[in-house]
Formats: C-alpha cells, sequence, structure tokens
C-alpha cells in the first residue's frame, strides 16, 4: 500500500489509550496514526522505512545454518514443525514416527549426517582470510559439538555469502545445495558496493523463484518474517540505492564507542556528552596546533640530556664497512624487539649445520646475522595498493593469509604453430608470493613480487555454479615469476570440498584508500545468480526425504522427574540431542541447589554424559 492509501484509512483514527478506554480500542484492523503524518510529506514518501539489511541477512543465516546443522534454539525443523506438515496435508512421508516410546524424525532432504556436519564444520575450521577480511573462521567453529558459536553480524554476512556455498558443494541433495547456494549469492549481489540497475528486475525475478524453491523442501517454520522481507529487498535498492549506504553496520559499530564512554552508569547520557566533547576539543587541538611550540614554559634541560643532543664539533665522517657493520651489529643486540630474531637465526643455522659447534654456530651467527635479519623482516610482508601482503612462508605461520596474488596482464594467443596472426588479450593471472624484493634506486625504491603462478592453460577452470577453480600444485611460467607490488590484486584460496585438487578463489577486500575514499568490497559487476536449469527442478516426491541415508533424530519427549533433596534414583527418560541415541532409563543425580535441580544423566552410575538445568517446581516436582 502506498502513504496515501494508509493515510485514508488512519486519517479521523482518535484512539485513546488506558484502562477507562479499553471498550472504545478497535478490535482488528488500523488502530492508531502513527505521529509521524503529521509531517506533511510523510504519506508522499516511497520509503518510510528502511528494512535492516543486516539483521535480515544474519536471522536468515542463522535459520539456514540451524537447520542444517540442528542447532538446539536455532533449528527450524522439529517435532511440531513435522506435525504442522502432516496437519497441512504435505510431504506426509516427513511424519513423526513411534518406535516404542520414542518419536523419530525421518531425514529430511536438508538433513545432514554427522559424516556430512564434519565436513561443514571441518571446510569452515580450517579457513585463513587475509587481514581484514574477516574475524578469524576458525574460532568460531567447535568440531566437538559440530555447530557454530560466538557469531556476530559481520561473520553471518562474510559466512553465508562466500564460505556457505563453498561449504555445501559436496553434501546435501543437488537440488537443495542449488537453491541455498542461490540464496547465498542473492544476498552477495544485493550487499554489493556497485549495482547495476537493469539487472534489479531479473533479481527480484529469481529470489522469488529461489524462495519458492526452498519452500518445497523446508519445513513451513523456516518461512517466519526475516525470510519473507528478502523479497522486498531489491525494491527498496532500487528506490534507495546499494544497502552498504544505509546498513547497521557503522551505527552498530559507533553505539560500541558510545557504550565506552560511560563510566557513571546512573547518567549514561551525561557520560556520552562529556567524553564526546572532551575528544572533539581534542582532535582540535591536535590537527591545528601539533607543530607549535608552547610559549613562556622552557624546555627542561634534563630532558634535552636525557634524549640526547648535538652539542659541538659536529661534522660528517665516512667509516669502512667493517666499522659500519660493527656499530650495526651491536645496535641490534641491544635492542629488545630483536631479541627474538636472534634465536631464530641461531636455530636456522644449526639446522643447516648440525656437524657444527657452538662457537662455529656464534661466529656464523655474527658474519651473517645483519643481512638475513634485512631480508627476514623485509621480504615477509609489504603493503601496498591497500592491502597487506605476505610471502608464504610467511603465511604458514600466520592465522591469516595473505600470499595470494592475481595479475591482469596482456598475452598472445595462437591457434597452431603456422598460425601468422596472433591475438591479443588480456588475462588473469593467479599465483603466491614467494619473495618480497626492494630495488633501491638511491633516489626512489621499487618493490618487486617474486610469485609462484598457476599454469593456464588447464589448470584454472569455472565450473557451473560459477565458482573459480585453480590447481595450486601446477606450477608454470617459472621464467616470468616476477610482477611490480603496484600491479598485484590480493586473493585467497579455500579447499574445494568437492575436489581435494582444485582450489576455490575469493577475491579479498580492499582496505580504506586515502585517495578514492574507497573501502569494502571490490567487486564492481554482479551477475544473474539463476542457471539454465529449469528442467532440473522439477521436483518429485523422493526429493523431500533423503535415501542417501537414514540418520534421522529423536524427537525430544518430555517426561516428569519427582525428587526431594539430594541423592540418586532411576527413571525411564528419552532425551535426545543433535541426533544422538537417546539415553533411557538412566540412573540420574539429583543435586536441589537455589531453586534449581542440577540433573546429570549418568551410564552405568559412574561418568556423567548430559547435563541439564531445570527449574524446580514444590508440587510436581522439575520437568525436563
Amino acid at each position: 500500500m502506498t502513504g496515501d492509501q494508509i493515510f485514508e484509512k488512519v486519517k479521523d483514527l482518535d484512539t485513546q489509550f488506558g484502562k477507562p478506554f479499553a471498550h472504545t480500542l478497535v478490535k482488528s484492523g488500523w488502530k492508531k496514526r502513527s505521529v509521524f503524518f503529521e509531517l506533511p510529506y510523510w504519506k508522499s514518501l516511497y520509503v518510510r522505512h528502511f528494512l535492516d539489511v543486516m539483521h535480515i541477512e544474519k536471522n536468515v543465516f542463522e535459520s539456514v545454518i540451524g537447520t542444517l546443522l540442528n542447532i538446539q534454539g536455532k533449528s527450524k525443523d522439529g517435532l511440531k514443525a513435522r506435525k504442522d506438515l502432516i496437519a497441512m496435508g504435505i510431504r506426509t512421508e516427513l511424519g513423526p514416527l513411534k518406535k516404542g516410546k520414542r518419536t523419530y524424525l525421518p531425514p529430511a532432504a536438508y538433513t545432514l549426517c554427522r559424516k556430512e556436519k564434519k565436513t561443514l564444520c571441518k571446510f569452515l575450521s580450517e579457513v585463513k582470510v587475509p587481514e581484514g577480511y574477516s574475524s578469524d573462521i576458525r574460532r568460531l567453529v567447535s568440531m566437538k559439538d559440530l555447530k557454530l558459536k560466538s557469531l556476530k553480524t559481520h561473520d553471518c554476512h562474510v559466512i553465508m555469502e562466500h564460505f556457505l556455498p563453498i561449504g555445501i558443494r559436496s553434501i546435501l541433495p543437488e537440488k537443495v545445495r542449488s537453491s541455498i547456494t542461490k540464496l547465498c549469492s542473492f544476498f552477495k549481489s544485493i550487499c554489493s558496493k556497485v549495482i547495476n540497475p537493469a539487472i534489479l528486475p531479473m533479481l527480484q525475478k529469481e529470489i522469488v523463484i529461489t524462495l519458492c524453491e526452498l519452500e518445497m523442501f523446508f519445513p513451513p517454520s523456516f518461512f517466519d518474517i526475516m525470510v519473507h522481507l528478502v523479497v522486498h529487498l531489491v525494491k527498496e535498492t532500487q528506490l534507495c540505492g546499494p544497502a552498504y549506504m544505509r546498513w547497521m553496520y557503522p551505527v552498530e559499530r559507533y553505539m560500541k564507542i558510545l557504550k565506552g564512554y560511560v563510566k557513571n552508569r546512573s547518567r549514561p547520557e551525561g557520560c556520552m556528552v562529556e567524553r564526546y566533547i572532551v575528544e572533539e576539543a581534542i582532535e582540535f587541538c591536535t590537527e591545528y596546533l601539533s607543530n607549535v611550540q608552547s610559549i613562556g614554559l622552557p624546555k627542561s634541560q634534563l630532558v634535552e640530556k636525557k634524549e640526547g643532543k648535538n652539542l659541538i664539533g659536529n661534522k660528517i665522517v665516512a667509516v669502512s664497512r667493517v666499522e659500519r657493520d660493527q656499530v650495526h651489529l651491536y645496535v641490534l643486540h641491544n635492542e629488545n624487539e630483536v631479541e627474538p630474531y636472534v634465536e631464530i637465526h641461531k636455530d636456522v643455522l644449526r639446522g643447516l649445520n648440525p656437524n657444527r659447534n657452538e662457537n662455529w654456530i656464534v661466529r656464523e651467527y655474527n658474519r651473517c646475522f645483519i643481512p638475513w635479519f634485512k631480508d627476514h623482516i623485509y621480504s615477509n610482508a609489504y603493503a601496498i595498493n591497500g592491502y597487506t601482503f605476505y610471502t608464504k612462508e610467511q603465511d604458514d605461520k600466520s592465522t591469516m593469509q595473505n600470499s595470494g596474488v592475481t595479475v591482469v596482464a596482456e598475452a598472445m594467443h595462437i591457434s597452431s604453430v603456422k598460425d601468422l596472426n596472433p591475438k591479443f588479450a588480456n588475462l588473469s593471472y593467479f599465483g603466491v608470493i614467494e619473495r618480497i624484493w626492494v630495488f633501491d634506486y638511491e633516489k626512489f625504491q621499487i618493490p618487486i613480487f617474486g610469485c609462484k603462478w598457476v599454469e593456464n592453460n588447464n589448470d584454472i577452470r569455472m565450473d557451473k555454479s560459477g565458482f573459480l577453480q585453480v590447481d595450486l600444485n601446477r606450477v608454470g611460467y617459472k621464467d616470468e615469476s616476477f610482477i611490480l607490488a603496484s600491479q598485484a590484486r590480493q586473493v585467497f584460496y579455500v579447499n574445494d570440498p568437492k575436489s581435494t585438487k582444485w582450489s576455490i578463489v575469493l577475491f579479498s577486500n580492499k582496505v580504506i584508500d586515502e585517495n578514492t575514499g574507497d573501502q569494502g568490497d571490490i567487486d564492481v559487476e554482479i551477475e544473474s545468480f539463476t542457471r539454465n536449469d529449469q528442467d532440473e527442478n522439477i521436483i518429485s516426491n523422493d526429493s523431500y526425504i533423503r535415501n542417501d541415508h537414514n540418520e534421522g533424530k529423536m524427537a525430544i519427549m518430555k517426561s516428569i522427574i519427582r525428587a526431594r533433596g539430594k541423592g540418586y534414583l532411576k527413571v525411564s527418560i528419552d532425551i535426545c540431542l543433535d541426533g544422538d541415541v537417546p539415553l533411557s532409563s538412566s540412573l540420574i543425580r539429583v543435586d536441589d541447589d537455589a531453586g534449581y535441580l542440577k540433573v546429570s544423566l549418568y551410564d552405568n552410575g559412574t561418568c556423567p554424559s548430559k547435563q541439564i538445568s531445570i527449574l524446580s517446581s514444590k508440587d510436581k516436582g522439575p520437568k525436563i
């Protein structure tokens, strides 16, 4: 409905709230008129309230990953969801089955077996990203519980758009995997910095088809209001521009800064105002008075003597290389920051010369430490073009991956040896940095990257899902390994779960460029994410249930335990979490502490296998 249509319905409403007027309240339809309609332009606005793409993407991702990994509290699949299917008369083969005293839920099309859960979690636990790309994804994965934990909104954003489509490549049926991948591609398209308005109508058509495909596999409980709001994101982009101009990431980050200003919790607003004014004054002073010396305040001579100051007899002299190296080595020996590198260098010498004694190691160390230290420090990392680059050796020791590089170069193409009309075209080359050199031309310096390039003939390909794959084990162009650092663009590689031979190429984010003000994603083109596979999308009844494994899950059964005080008791109870084998007739130890019963399920009365904290009831006992 347009603003004018809504205003026509609510303009005559004059609702009074409170208990005395409860009988006059409207029971259905519009109940009140928004105060914003007092603004003369409010009813004429095309968009009166922004949809927050950040939280929509986060909630949709949590629904998807929670359902796939069957995370308790996040999964949209369960006993009630299966009963809804029976009540609606759809997918009756997924209905709950009674197995004795337990209720069994057959594996649906989206149900992962334990091996598939391990595959997905293992992939995420091995991901290394470049500096500034995201948080360390590996810390978010629990291989013990096979779930993701402590996810922030940006973590959901990165995994949803980049890693989830890759992680499910070797699991799930093809049609389910394709639908989830297209949903992830939609968010990647709608969150890009540069969007071609001409493709937005097609994008709107495709997301509608994608959601219809998801409805064929996922339960109705999956499609809450957040999934519904995805349909409206394209229209809002047409009216308001790219999502990054209005999403909540900068607001949330600044809210964290404001919360840090609060030192007196009883007066949070005053703390924020005072701290903001102080910081604004300090920034003004540092910007305009940074190089000004104070007037009337003499500088202490004691400070000058401590810091060092030239007095008389200053002149420039030439020293020999031997004397310079002696002084340089002495300076390095007396710097705390250099101490770790001293032991590293000695360990390297011991490894290369295992038969040498310690005296020889010390002499060799004194002779070659200076050039080794220079190469080790300056050849392992370099920052340029808004990226931070590492060598492969440094990458192996780091939690990040900064050694991936790509360059676009012009290459000559010939059809055969007899071809007399070669054609020239630009090609992208992919590799990893092995050496970083800086050529010193006295008046200027040129950084150079020595790379190991992937052979371009048969070892770089684009698969049918749109992923760019490279074989990093096939090395080519050994005679042309060097490029200018200014020509490099950063990429990073993740292992393809579908094939151990191939690695998938992902492009890094570009951090803030002071000249262009650019920041964030550098993707400049969005393509349609729906493949021409309409014939494959014919859904049969067999598509709703997994036939390749029978690892369904047991529904959580509710039972009542009557307990008084502390001790042990034996009850018959069925509990199943994450598809584990249900525990039945277990010995339970009950500890009554401060109104809560801490129930530990014991196997053979020895070691606890599950622990559950439940609220106690004085009359009926606690409920599980």
